[in-house]
Order: C-alpha cells, then structure tokens, then sequence
C-alpha cells in the first residue's frame, strides 16, 4: 500500500490494522478515516499520583497523552487502500478467502484493478433489448439470445446477471479451484467470469436479481404460449426457477438432438444448382447449420464434423455445370493450398465464379430481346408491358391494363413468350395434372348442386358445396376472403347459372 509508518499507526487508530479489518471498511468508511486523519489531536497533560500522609499512593498517576499532528494520506496510498477494500469485499462474494498474498497491491490487486475498472464502465452501459419469443423466435434460439442478454445486463451486485441462471448454483469449494498464482481468479480466466461462475446465491442482494430475472423472462414471453410455463412462478418473483422452467420444457435434450438430426441432414443432402439463388447465400446456410450444431454439442454427445467433412458436404451437393465452378471445385478436391481442409477458405475460393452472381449480372447489362422491343408499350393501348406478371407487379395494374393483358396471354403468341419467360424464371407450370385435379372438383361441385332450387344459391349452400369438396377452407367464418375460397363460390354461382339457363 505504501504506507508511512505515521499513517499506519493514524489508520490502526481509525480501526484498519490487518486484512480482515476491510470487512468493516468500504470507499465511504475509507474516505471518512481520511479526513479524521487530516485533523490534528491535541495533548492530554499527565496526572501525577496522590499520596496520603505516609506517602502511600492513593491514586496512581495518569500518563499524558502527546499531540497528534494532521497526516495526509497521499492519492496513491488512498487509491491502493479503496482497490484493497473492493478486492476483499469480492473475494468474500465469490467464496475466496482474503490473505495477505492474495491481497497484496503490486503481485495480484494491480491486475484487478485493471478488469474492475472495465467492470464498473460496462455495467453503466444501456442495457439490451429483451429479446422475445415470437412464431419466428424458436426457445431454442431465444434461450442462446436470452443468455447474451442476461450477459449485458449487471444487477445490483455489479455483476451480469448471467450468473442467476448458470447451471450450478453451488460455489466450487476452494481446495478444488484455487487462485492463479499473481491473479484475483481460478480457472475461470478473468474477474469477470469468476464473478458470474462463482457468486453466491446466498447473499440477501441475490433476491434482487433473481426477480429481475423474473422480470425480464415475462417481458420475453408476453402475449405468448410459453407465458403459462413461468407463471407458477410470478408470486415469489424466481427467475431462476422460472427459467429452469423453461429450458427443461421448451430446450430440452430431445429438442437438440432433433436441432442436431434437421441440421445435419440440410448439410448432407441439400442440394443447390445455382438458378434460385446465389452460391453465398448456400454457404452461408452451411455454416449457419454448422453454427447451430456446435450449440447442440454443449448439450447433447455428439461428434461435429470437422473441417474436411463440412467442405465434403459443401462440395457434393452442388449441381452446376458452370465451367470455372467445376474448375475451382477439382482445385478444392485436390487440396489446393490445403483449401480441402478448410471451410472458409473454400468459400472464399468459391465465390467469385458464383454461376448465378454472373448471370443476372450478364442479365442487367444484357436484357432479353423482350425486354428491348417494349411489346407491351409498343402494341397495346393501355401502355401495359404485354409480357409475364409477378403477383405483386400485377396488383399494380389497372383493370384496363389487366384486361388487355389478359387478352394478349391468350393468344398464341402470348401464350409462347410468358411460357418462356416463367422458364427462364424457373417458374414451373401446373400441368396437366393439376388441370384435371381441377376439373374432378368442378364435377364434385355439380354433383353437389343437382338437389339445389332454381333460385340463387344462398351463402350456406356456397359454403356446404366448398366445404364437401376442400374440407380444408370450410369455416365460413375465417375464409370468406380466401382467394381458394372465393375461387370456389365463383365457380358454384356459374354452374347454378348454367343450370337456369
């Protein structure tokens, strides 16, 4: 600590003698002993013995106290003695025992120092976002995304409150989990994780954080099905307990072992051809999937296929005749600068003779020869561009528009372009088949309707013909504006029509 000899005997008079004396003192204790010291005591004269007429003491003599001068404790030592305070007082909480090596200032607390100083600068950040669980926010995922969370939001004992929900709660005794020779921590590797590994759950400042935790799961799970799972919980405000909840019953190991099949099934036998999309977005799903597996291994035994396994399974499941990718893919299978070994060095081979990067590259440099002639703007009279319409391109068309575009489609000509544009989209036709799967409904739908009046068809028996036919879109009450479903009614009013007629 650097401490003079005066200033060591003014801090034993203000209580600070040994190690264990910080127990009583923290900044505030300290900062108070400072400004005692910087004032000055005054002297206590003596009191000389009383004697009797023989002499004899009668009461003895009282020695004189000497005046105590002002000691000003200089900023280092003071820094020292505040590092020291709050170096005991997290030994105690982590289930250390302070020692005058473990607290010694130039071997071990100048370290700490350095990682609580960090500490205290992260735990005034913002906290994060609560992430929630929604249709697209599987517990699987959430719970990963929930412990970030918790990682990044200190509780009142300036710790992450990660360490409310690690899976031990007990302390690892400290025989078995000794200091690291000149650190403040064992084998968790810093202050900060010695803290989250090792905090006890028995201090009274724990409450508050467990029902923080609470607090923050039923933010996440609002308004959602999982609500009911951490609802026992609510009156005692225990987050542990709830989140235990949670993972047994929404991440259990049955839960990662499917993760683990799904994904590596996608790995092994997803194929990609390079017309639907680009070779990084198929790379990037690999190692998603990869990601996502190294997350199951922490809680179910499973072997991870290492790096040569991942690019075999990257490479056999690509189908593209593509001249420079065949070329770089044999440059991979032959080990090229240990490519064969590496994912992301593959990858990185990979891309830029991405086939479908240069074709619709090619395509907006070079467009079609529909696209140049203009047919639509050319020939028609609405202005519509008379070629293939996406649904949401075609929904911005006027009735006009949609109805010269529908004549044009079936003429012979307009029938040839759009079927070469949809293949050139990769766009498939119904086909034969799904024509006659339509006209089998339509006959069921005529079936249905010999035994109706010849008056219109009231919305019930609408509903009853399309109910007996697609059973799937029966509940009148949340399919009427189903396009399937009005496509359905259209049909049963022509064919009352006919029936009239």
């Amino acid at each position: 600590m650097s401490l003079t000899p005066a200033v060591r005997f003014r801090l034993a008079q203000e209580g600070l003698t040994i190690v264990d004396d910080f127990s009583d003192f923290k900044e505030d204790q300290l900062d108070q002993a400072f400004k005692n010291m910087r004032t000055s005591i005054p002297a206590v004269a003596g009191i000389p013995a009383i004697l009797d007429a023989n002499n004899v003491i009668v009461i003895p003599a009282i020695q004189g106290i000497a005046a105590i001068p002002p000691i000003l404790v200089s900023a280092k030592c003071a820094l020292r003695l505040n590092v020291a305070s709050k170096a005991y007082h997290y030994y105690v909480s982590v289930g250390r025992t302070p020692s005058p090596s473990n607290m010694n200032y130039s071997n071990v607390l100048k370290s700490f120092h350095i990682e609580n100083e960090a500490l205290s600068t992260l735990s005034d950040e913002s906290k994060p976002d609560v992430p929630l669980l929604h249709k697209n926010q599987t517990p699987l995922k959430w719970i990963e995304s929930f412990k970030d969370c918790l990682f990044r939001t200190y509780g009142i004992r300036g710790c992450p409150l990660l360490y409310v929900v690690r899976d031990d709660a007990n302390v690892t005794p400290e025989v078995d989990d000794p200091l690291t020779l000149g650190f403040a921590y064992g084998e968790s590797g810093s202050v900060l994780d010695e803290l989250i590994a090792r905090l006890t759950h028995t201090d009274p400042l724990y409450k508050s954080d467990n029902a923080t935790v609470y607090s923050l799961l039923e933010e996440a799970t609002r308004g959602s099905v999982y609500a009911s799972t951490i609802k026992p919980y609510a009156r005692k405000k225990d987050g542990r307990s709830a989140w235990m909840s949670m993972v047994s019953s929404h991440a259990g190991k049955d839960k990662w072992e499917q993760l683990q099949k799904d994904r590596t099934k996608f790995m092994m036998n997803s194929k990609w051809n390079g017309r639907t999309f680009s070779l990084e977005k198929f790379t990037g799903l690999h190692r998603t999937s990869f990601v996502q597996l190294q997350e199951a291994a922490l809680h179910v035994n499973f072997q991870l296929p290492p790096e040569h396994t991942r690019v075999g399974y990257l490479l056999d499941n690509m189908e593209n005749s593509d001249p420079d990718l065949r070329a770089a893919i044999a440059s991979i299978r032959i080990n090229t600068n240990g490519m064969r070994d590496n994912f992301e060095d593959s990858v990185a081979f990979l891309l830029p003779v991405d086939p479908y990067s240069k074709n619709r590259s090619t395509k907006q440099k070079n467009p079609q020869i529909s696209d140049v002639k203009l047919q639509g703007k050319a020939q028609s009279t609405t202005g519509v561009d008379l070629r293939y319409y996406k649904y949401d391109e075609y929904i911005k068309l006027n009735k006009e528009q949609k109805n010269e575009l529908y004549m044009w489609q079936s003429t012979k000509e307009g029938k040839a372009i759009v079927s070469k544009q949809k293949a050139a989209a990769g766009i498939k036709g119904k086909g034969q088949a799904s024509k006659n799967k339509w006209k089998a409904k339509v006959s069921a739908l005529e079936s249905k309707l010999k035994d109706l009046e010849d008056e219109g068809p009231s919305i019930a028996e609408i509903q009853a013909c399309i109910a007996a036919v697609a059973p799937t879109i029966a509940n009148p009450a949340s399919t009427p504006s189903d396009p399937t479903y009005q496509a359905y009614a259209l049909a049963v009013k022509k064919i009352l029509k006919r029936k009239r007629e």
